[in-house]
């Protein structure tokens, strides 16, 4: 381990501090957009996912709707023949 980057920083020179604050200042803002780069791609692939059940969704409650509605269709023609022979 290297001890001479141990020292606090009260004891170094101005100019090594300065330097040494401006390349930790750099680095903090590259890992800061990269973690916003990060967050906003799983936002994206989250968002994504939640469309695309939404759209599974829909597509069920359509599929069961027609479902319904060709089941009444088919009960109003036997409720009907079954009449017709009762008569």
């Amino acid at each position: 381990m290297n001890n001479q980057n141990l020292k606090p920083f009260n004891t170094w020179p101005a100019d090594e501090h300065r330097a040494a604050s401006i390349k930790g200042g750099q680095a903090s803002g590259l890992a800061r957009r990269r973690k916003a780069i990060i967050r906003a791609i799983c936002y994206a692939v989250m968002e994504q996912g939640q469309i695309e059940d939404e759209q599974k969704r829909l597509a069920y409650n359509e599929r069961k709707r027609q479902q319904r509605a060709l089941k009444r269709e088919l009960a109003k023609r036997n409720s009907g023949t079954n009449s017709a022979n009762t008569d």
